[in-house]
């Protein structure tokens, strides 16, 4: 049918910074007075090969 699905899943430990007392980092999340942990990006990257069924130079009918 075409269709292309994916499942991603993540895992890991927060990378985690300190708060002076009433200090607010603009780009982080406050998880315990405290303790901040940073905005961070996830890149994901698939390669897909479009011959499936056929190899350089032949057709497929079907």
């Amino acid at each position: 049918d075409g269709k292309i699905e994916a499942e991603v899943k993540l895992t890991g430990i927060l990378s985690l910074g300190a708060l002076q007392p009433g200090e607010y980092r603009k780009y982080g999340t406050t998880i315990a007075p405290g303790l901040y942990a940073p905005v961070h990006q996830h890149f994901f990257v698939a390669r897909m090969d479009m011959a499936v069924d056929c190899k350089p130079g032949e057709t497929f009918n079907q």
